[in-house]
């Protein structure tokens, strides 16, 4: 009896160690993640001791800038992109804790600190007037951004953005973790493909859509040294506390919002329009979190009719 106790324990130990074993990785350094994610036209800004990955297409029209979400890159917009620069000028680039850019080497990512480095970037951009559009935490940071410098922003899109308190809303067990400081030694080096394409597929509604391709991204881009320090700082020291500042938003406000968000849910699209004076409400059916991914010639041809009124 005893014998088969000791055979089932170190079983487990080794199912353990195997496991940890297959999802323990080191950061993929900033060089391949350029050769492999980095576009022709990326360029590259130094700011505050980063080197910012951003990208302008288009020569003509106003300026439309672009903000990812959470654990997102500029790419989340690449049709939107594709689209948008044949009528107007687009800025997007990857904010502090993700994408190519990297982690903030002070690791302070608070929201103040967020909207300084918008507004650093967009001045070093030459970019004094703008349309804005931003998904999810992108979401929150451009209403933010648009209370914060009204004169610049003229209109602005929010799509399933953060803002409100969750209420009752399951938050995510990887949300849950990355608030416990004391685990950062182990989730800074342990990421299972498997938690990662689960989170794509809880961002997204159909998941035939949910390309290889798509989560081999995500999985590099949180890979890339020094952003799974940066998104647990993001998760630790971001808050929502400015409800009030909502009613600030004073610009056209365009809400865009799948349905089905498990993330952010669809309840708190009706509170962004009750709560800002001058916007429009759009809901999209069997529609998840990103629908500038899963949606993009609906959602953008969406978002330019609203610009062109």
């Amino acid at each position: 009896m005893k014998r088969a106790i000791l055979l089932i324990v170190f079983g487990l130990i080794g199912l353990l160690c195997g496991y940890i074993a297959s999802a323990w990785h080191d950061d993929i350094p900033v060089e391949e993640i350029i050769e492999k994610y980095a576009y022709d036209n990326s360029q590259f800004l130094e700011l505050d001791g980063m080197k910012v990955h951003y990208r302008i297409n288009g020569d003509t029209g106003e300026t439309v800038v672009l903000l990812h979400g959470t654990a997102a890159s500029l790419h989340t917009w690449e049709a939107w992109t594709d689209e948008l620069s044949k009528y107007y000028r687009v800025v997007s680039f990857d904010m502090p804790g993700f994408g190519v850019t990297g982690p903030e080497p002070n690791g302070v990512y608070t929201r103040e600190r967020y909207l300084k480095f918008i507004d650093d970037v967009l001045v070093k951009l030459d970019v004094d007037s703008c349309y804005m559009a931003g998904n999810s935490f992108g979401g929150y940071m451009t209403w933010s951004y648009a209370v914060a410098h009204p004169n610049k922003v003229k209109k602005i899109a929010i799509l399933n953005s953060s803002g409100y308190p969750r209420g009752d809303q399951p938050t995510p067990i990887s949300f849950k973790l990355q608030k416990m400081k004391w685990l950062k030694p182990v989730l800074t080096h342990l990421t299972p493909k498997s938690l990662v394409r689960r989170g794509v597929e809880v961002v997204y509604y159909d998941d035939s859509k949910i390309t290889e391709e798509l989560v081999q991204r995500y999985m590099d881009l949180l890979l890339r040294e020094g952003n799974r320090e940066g998104l647990m700082g993001k998760t630790q020291q971001i808050t929502y506390d400015y409800v009030e500042e909502i009613k600030q938003v004073q610009c056209p406000t365009l809400i865009m919002w799948g349905d089905s968000d498990k993330l952010v849910n669809v309840e708190a699209a009706p509170k962004f329009h009750q709560d800002i004076p001058n916007s429009e409400l759009l809901i999209y059916e069997n529609m998840g979190h990103i629908p500038m991914e899963e949606i993009p010639e609906q959602s953008v041809a969406d978002f330019i009719a609203f610009l062109r009124k």
